[in-house]
């Protein structure tokens, strides 16, 4: 008999049949780190941002101006549709929402009081402060980006107005419900989740007018993506917004000079602590602004999922196993 020549049959027993690596989840990071990150994220720390922002606003004679004609514009304004108060208010002439919107509400109340004028006041309001807030935001960001100011930062500004309404109506939206929600749990925890509120609209929104002159996107997309930026790990977002709410009303109310005198004439210091408050305020602008420009590459175009369990993988792991002891 002659031996059969060939190559040699490998048997099944020996044949080697590679593993397919499965691909391992990205970890994804608490709820608690997103909130009080230890600043070794993406997103620059706050020191520097508002220094950033500050340093930004004062070096720039025409934002430093706007900010000061402003004042006593809407000061003026006030008096002459009959309002007859403290001149406290304008330490949050320039104010960010959700805290311009609460001073907006509160203002319309003394002077038409609660009912259909208070409604036509606070569309008014929006659609004002609306424009306002939309062309500091774009003279902000150019000056960022290019450290100065133009026709070309008004034009961007001009293009996010849209977006910036939509963050005034919610705004205004969460405040009207916290005034009907938060009362029910009592005097102390109703506070709380109120200033929780404030805080959170500032928190989720506080992004969107920059993302919506940088990333031309839709309304609805670009407000997604400002809640996308600020869960971020590590930026320590939550922190900067709470420090921001208790500046804007109980630090800078609280320590106005003249606080409690209603007069249509303040005095010097009132003038001189408002302006510079205000100057403040359109520092925190610009340090949010800066924050979203660094912050910008590393916001997720899609909800980040969550991590597979760890019963999961294992589960998979038997389903297989037994998979290939019934195929043998």
């Amino acid at each position: 008999m002659s031996a059969k020549k060939g190559k040699p049959r490998r048997s099944s027993k020996t044949r080697a049949t590679p593993k397919r690596a499965e691909p391992v989840p990205e970890p994804r990071r608490p709820f608690s780190s997103a909130l009080f990150g230890s600043g070794s994220g993406v997103m620059p720390p706050i020191g520097r941002s508002l220094g950033r922002g500050l340093l930004t606003v004062v070096s720039q004679p025409v934002l430093l101006l706007i900010g000061i004609l402003l004042v006593p514009l809407a000061w003026f304004a006030l008096l002459g549709l009959g309002f007859e108060g403290s001149p406290s208010r304008l330490v949050d002439v320039l104010a960010l929402p959700p805290i311009a919107t609460y001073f907006d509400l509160g203002t319309g109340a003394s002077i038409v009081g609660i009912g259909p004028a208070f409604l036509i006041f606070t569309g008014v309001a929006i659609a004002i402060r609306s424009v306002v807030y939309a062309l500091l935001s774009g003279l902000i960001l150019e000056a960022l980006e290019d450290g100065r100011v133009s026709s070309y930062g008004v034009l961007r500004g001009l293009a996010a107005i849209p977006v910036v309404i939509v963050v005034q109506i919610l705004s205004f939206s969460l405040i009207v419900a916290g005034n009907l929600i938060f009362p029910v749990l009592g005097p102390g925890i109703g506070f709380l989740g109120f200033v929780a509120a404030l805080v959170g609209g500032l928190f989720f929104l506080g992004f969107a007018p920059t993302a919506a002159m940088r990333q031309h996107r839709g309304i609805a997309e670009t407000i997604r993506r400002s809640a996308r930026a600020a869960m971020l790990p590590g930026g320590r977002h939550l922190l900067f917004c709470t420090l921001y709410f208790f500046v804007a009303l109980p630090v800078v109310v609280g320590f106005a000079p003249g606080g409690s005198q209603i007069t249509a004439n303040p005095r010097l210091v009132t003038w001189v602590f408002a302006l510079a408050v205000n100057v403040v305020h359109l520092g925190f602008m610009g340090a949010l602004a800066y924050r979203w420009v660094v912050a910008e590459p590393s916001v997720p175009e899609e909800p980040v999922k969550r991590r597979q369990s760890a019963r999961q993988p294992a589960a998979r792991g038997r389903q297989s196993s037994a998979r290939g002891r019934g195929r043998r």
